[in-house]
């Protein structure tokens, strides 16, 4: 018999939520200006980024936090609006993209470079290909070939836009791989497929830098602070961060949405790691992902709304329902390291998805709201909107009942607090 959803004291919302429809942003394209050189899951619409900035902050010149930056919406968007940006992430590729997006290009050298990028590349000389574990089964071995020239050259030429070459090269990477389109994580697309892959890789990478270099040159950024560190939040923030705005979507639900991060970004990060001496990492660093630590915080157990969701979880997988307290038990001394950086008068959105466990629902929402107010915040609102631009499969099967299946997410709640002046 198929389990029916579960009511929990949580479907009757203890912080009131309002549905907005105009922030759906029905028909505007999620991937739009500098934002198409490299597609990254979840991330925030920049419409709604710009519609959060001009409700929380003024014209003047403010600082704009993202502790979860993913691939920068947040920060280019800041950016564009005047303010200076401080973004934080665990994921290099990550940090690379936003970094590209939030560089100022000057046009001669931009175009010089690109010039003489191609030139190099069309010699067809030297190939460098790191160690990937595996490589025959994700990539055809032409494709390997060719990626590596394009690596050879970016490895060996000290490039001033080197982060905006080495993001398009990574998109590359994960084009033509044999992973299945639409996924997040690794799954290697049916021997039939693979079979009509054509090599592409320095065409596509040549014709995609080109173009996004014709974006960007026609999207000039106001000159502003940019900060882009690898950091993880939950260990603690630089002590002298003071933020207006703090404007994020963190994970949510437990730590396997991570790690569909992590796979999503694995072919360009096992092909440009030592490429960003800035950005490198060990390759096991997702286990400082939210939920890793596995283990708990007292505080949590006077949180009703959580505990109340987990014991729903634990009557039917208790190994599931530990991992939920555990990822938010992590959730909780980030969103505590972070709080400390807000200023008073300032806002914090957080953007937050609901889950489903077991087929019982996650009001991440809820519980977000109850921490912040817990961490000394003041509660304002939770606005309620329709994801029209979903990058993930309609439903999903959430038992493991042959057959059972339930939707995915298709909404957003922006959870705002604030600090008292």
């Amino acid at each position: 018999m198929v389990p029916r959803p579960e009511y929990l004291k949580s479907d009757f919302p203890e912080y009131p939520r309002t549905y907005c429809e105009p922030l759906s942003f029905r028909g505007e394209p999620l991937l739009r200006g500098r934002h198409r050189i490299h597609p990254y899951p979840a991330m925030l619409h920049p419409l709604l980024v710009d519609f959060l900035v001009k409700q929380y902050l003024s014209n003047t010149r403010a600082v704009i936090l993202d502790p979860f930056c993913g691939s920068g919406v947040t920060l280019l968007q800041g950016l564009t609006h005047g303010h200076d940006v401080v973004g934080f992430d665990i994921n290099p590729i990550a940090l690379l993209i936003s970094e590209a997006k939030t560089t100022a290009y000057e046009e001669e050298t931009f175009r010089r470079e690109y010039d003489d990028l191609k030139k190099n590349i069309l010699r067809k000389g030297a190939i460098d290909v790191p160690p990937i574990k595996n490589i025959e089964i994700w990539y055809d071995s032409r494709v390997v070939a060719d990626l590596g020239r394009i690596r050879y050259v970016l490895k060996r030429k000290a490039y001033c836009y080197s982060s905006f070459f080495t993001t398009c090269f990574a998109w590359v990477c994960r084009h033509q791989s044999f992973t299945r389109n639409g996924e997040f994580k690794r799954y290697r697309m049916l021997e039939n497929k693979r079979l009509c892959m054509r090599n592409e890789v320095i065409p596509l990478f040549l014709s995609h830098a080109a173009a996004m270099m014709e974006v960007f040159l026609q999207s000039a950024l106001p000159t502003k602070s940019t900060r882009l560190e690898l950091r993880d939040v939950e260990t603690g923030l630089p002590q002298d961060l003071e933020a207006d705005l703090i404007l994020t979507s963190p994970p949510y639900g437990d730590s396997g949405t991570t790690v569909a991060y992590e796979q999503y970004t694995s072919f360009g990060f096992e092909w440009t790691n030592d490429l960003t001496p800035h950005f490198q990492v060990a390759r096991d660093y997702y286990k400082m992902s939210l939920g890793n630590k596995k283990d708990t915080c007292p505080k949590l157990a006077h949180h009703d709304i959580l505990m109340d969701t987990v014991g729903s979880i634990d009557t039917i997988d208790s190994k599931r329902a530990r991992d939920v307290l555990c990822f938010f038990n992590d959730y909780y001394r980030a969103l505590k390291n972070v709080a400390r950086s807000l200023k008073p008068g300032g806002h914090m959105c957080f953007v937050v998805g609901n889950r489903t466990v077991k087929n019982q629902k996650i009001p991440m929402d809820q519980i977000t709201a109850a921490f912040m107010i817990d961490l000394g915040l003041t509660f304002d609102s939770i606005t309620v909107r329709k994801i029209s631009n979903k990058v993930m499969p309609s439903q999903n099967s959430p038992t493991n009942i042959t057959g059972y299946k339930s939707d995915t997410m298709s909404m957003e709640y922006i959870v705002v607090c604030h600090r008292n002046p």
